[in-house]
């Protein structure tokens, strides 16, 4: 299904667009339940109420696609650590400075703090758009060490993975805190009563992965379309989910031809084989998942952060803020609403846990534009 540039955003388009959903969900003549696996996906989704659109019997549900949510608390713990106690300049994407982490208190525990708190301290904390704005830090203060906290999915990985290959700084270290996304996909399918027909495809990460790291769904009876953020995207790839349902034949269908290759951007995987070894990784508020973590190669560890400052990257003693629920609404078990902090100690205005902090958090979305409309229900 392809679209002249300018029917992205136009009525009629979308219309029909829904039209055609109303029918194939009367024709499936049963409830489904579909997950995306993007932040962005909910945050447009939302912002063009999309939901409103669809019937009753069709649902989509946010999952973990956020990857300032399920940054680890020990990668923010150590970038802490080296701001306060090494006088690192620490710079990472604006959203991932005000996620709580934890320092740890005299008597044993822990208390909050924030990036942001540690500023306000006096360390040296800094917001940048990416890797390049580290590097010109470091060349202008060659005599500091400094940090960039690389959080993301496999979309911004690759321009470290570039920087990385061809040598940085000597004052330069990364904190990888960078995710693989398809292995989270595989974890939901494992839920106990896991009840979900398919999954709308993350449409900036299949520009970089394509289409075959996900085939482990339609083998396990999954439809699955990757998609776009405009609205004719969006809707064009639960046409795409609703006939698999209908037919009965779910596969791996790419409704964002314009950028996504089936086999995605050669190049940059290249890149990222080159440098990162895909490693366990912690997703903050779900687990340790297999080989969703993307870690420096040994060729090129002495850029790691962690090598430099071993010390400052213990497990972190509370790796959640109390009485959030974060995990759960990123794995669509629960709704941000049935979290008890949403809406009273956390709030648009003064965001308490990763969901509702982030630009592309669940939570936030659901306090901007509304309820996601259903949770998967599973035995927990």
């Amino acid at each position: 299904m392809s679209f002249a540039p300018q029917a992205y955003r136009d009525p009629a388009t979308v219309a029909g667009l829904a039209a055609t959903i109303a029918r194939l969900a009367e024709q499936v003549g049963r409830p489904v339940r579909f997950m995306h696996v993007c932040g962005t996906h909910e945050h447009e989704i939302g912002r063009y109420a999309l939901r409103d659109l669809l019937p009753a019997s069709v649902s989509v549900l946010p999952g973990p696609g956020c990857p300032v949510c399920v940054c680890d608390a020990t990668f923010i713990d150590a970038a802490i650590r080296l701001a306060l106690d090494e006088g690192a300049l620490v710079t990472s994407f604006g959203d991932l400075l005000g996620v709580p982490g934890s320092l740890p208190t005299p008597s044993g525990g822990a208390r909050r703090m924030r990036l942001l708190d540690a500023r306000a301290a006096g360390a040296d904390v800094r917001p940048v758009l990416g890797v390049f704005d580290a590097i010109r830090l470091a060349r202008e203060r060659p005599r500091q060490p400094v940090v960039f906290l690389s959080a993301g999915f496999e979309t911004t990985v690759v321009a470290v993975a570039a920087v990385v290959a061809r040598g940085l700084p000597d004052n330069l270290s990364v904190i990888e805190a960078n995710y693989y996304t398809p292995p989270a996909t595989d974890l939901l399918t494992r839920l106990p009563g896991f009840s979900l027909d398919g999954f709308l495809l993350p449409g900036h990460a299949c520009v970089m992965s394509g289409l075959e790291p996900y085939a482990h769904l339609p083998q396990r009876g999954l439809a699955c379309a990757v998609a776009g953020f405009e609205p004719v995207d969006v809707l064009s790839g639960l046409v795409s989910l609703l006939e698999q349902v209908r037919d009965g034949q779910p596969r791996l269908a790419n409704a964002y031809p314009r950028l996504v290759r089936p086999a995605g951007n050669e190049r940059a995987r290249a890149e990222l084989e080159r440098v990162f070894l895909l490693a366990p990784r912690v997703w903050r508020g779900i687990g340790v998942v297999e080989g969703s973590g993307f870690n420096l190669r040994p060729e090129y560890r002495a850029a790691s952060a962690a090598e430099r400052w071993p010390e400052a990257f213990q497990l972190s003693p509370n790796a959640h803020p109390a009485g959030c629920r974060c995990g759960d609404v990123t794995l669509g078990l629960i709704e941000p609403s049935a979290c008890p902090l949403f809406g009273g100690l956390c709030t648009l205005d003064e965001p308490y846990g990763p969901c509702m902090v982030s630009r592309e958090g669940t939570c936030r979305a659901s306090a901007l534009y509304g309820p996601s409309r259903g949770a998967i229900h599973v035995q927990v």
